[in-house]
């Protein structure tokens, strides 16, 4: 039996629960296409309380955080959240994570369910020279994501802060329902959304149900990949690791090198124009679904590999991410073999929908 979060109760009334990074987690609840479509034309609600959640406070929490990360976060507003990496000192990818400055000393860092001890580990080890305090609420908190078109009108009924007001990559203190939360706009579906994080945990039932009955559908593990794949967003131990950098992985704007010392600095200086392999996109033009593992051919010469494939539902093809040589261009036809058969693909740049049609873009 793995760790469960605060909403293990109502996951396993409704939904098929498998092991997640030690967790006991909904892989669906009715079915994985139904509930990514569920997200993508209205709204679906995701239970990632498994992820880690974790305080950084004091006179040098920003100037620590700018040190072991790769963005500038000492140079964010209040109440303004930013995508980072974690790196090593070799460049390569310890973890990807969202920043939320809250006030002048006091940040929030979500990180990956699968590195929440690794990252302690790491930080830890090297806050010993910056006045910074680091408090791990992970376990003493929820995480709920609201996700989808229509998840700003769900979500306004039971909160009391003026949700049209808030901007993407930005959070409020407010209620929802009896819940002091941070609300917080980004996601990990390529549509627009809602976090909401909150130590009030006896709160998590009653928020989660309540959002459902205005009309989320519950979303599981298996929606959410297929989600993030279609929007061309990369998982840790799949698309990025630490053997792999941030200009591999299309990261790049991620990462701020004209910042002050940061670990992994110096390695990257000397990589960023020696790449010879880059994470892109494969549309497959048959009804070959590719799999992580699956190698890649350019006519008969293997080329690549694929690290995270998957049906879209969205746009009704099998797609990947996978690592192609740089010279690679758009369009260009791939061939993929799956078990044994070569089935044919073009590489495709992200996401993979049409934005007007789908995501945070798409024209109202």
């Amino acid at each position: 039996m793995g760790k469960r979060t605060v909403l293990y109760k109502v996951h396993s009334e409704m939904g098929h629960i498998v092991e997640f990074a030690g967790f006991d987690m909904p892989l669906f609840y009715v079915g994985i296409s139904e509930e990514v479509m569920s997200v993508r034309n209205k709204a679906g609600v995701f239970d990632v309380s498994h992820m880690g959640r974790v305080l950084f406070s004091g006179k040098e929490a920003g100037t620590f955080l700018d040190f072991v990360t790769s963005q500038e976060i000492s140079k964010l507003e209040p109440n303004q959240a930013r995508y980072a990496l974690i790196l090593n000192e070799n460049g390569g990818i310890k973890d990807d994570i969202i920043v939320v400055r809250r006030d002048d000393e006091s940040y929030l860092v979500v990180w990956n369910a699968a590195n929440r001890d690794k990252n302690i580990a790491w930080v830890e080890e090297h806050a010993k020279s910056f006045d910074v305090e680091i408090k791990n609420i992970s376990d003493k908190s929820f995480m709920i994501a609201l996700q989808g078109p229509y998840s700003e009108t769900i979500l306004q009924q039971i909160c009391d802060r003026k949700l049209d007001v808030l901007k993407r990559f930005r959070g409020t203190e407010g209620y929802v329902k009896a819940a002091k939360c941070l609300i917080t706009r980004t996601g990990y579906t390529g549509e627009d959304g809602f976090e909401l994080i909150s130590e009030d945990i006896e709160m998590a039932e009653d928020i989660w149900r309540n959002l459902i009955s205005l009309g989320a559908t519950p979303a599981g593990l298996g929606a959410r990949d297929v989600l993030r794949i279609e929007a061309g967003l990369p998982l840790y131990g799949h698309e990025i690791n630490e053997e792999i950098n941030p200009f591999e992985a299309g990261l790049e704007f991620a990462v701020k090198l004209q910042k002050g010392d940061f670990i992994g600095k110096v390695a990257l200086e000397r990589l960023k124009d020696a790449i010879v392999r880059k994470r892109m996109g494969i549309k497959m033009t048959g009804k070959g679904i590719p799999r992580e593992g699956y190698k890649v051919y350019s006519a008969d010469k293997e080329i690549g590999f694929v690290t995270s494939g998957t049906y879209s539902p969205t746009i009704n093809l099998g797609i990947a991410m996978a690592y192609l040589p740089v010279g690679v261009k758009l369009g260009e036809e791939v061939i993929v073999k799956i078990r044994g058969r070569d089935e044919k693909g073009v590489v495709s740049d992200f996401p993979f929908y049409d934005t007007e049609i789908y995501g945070w873009r798409r024209k109202k």
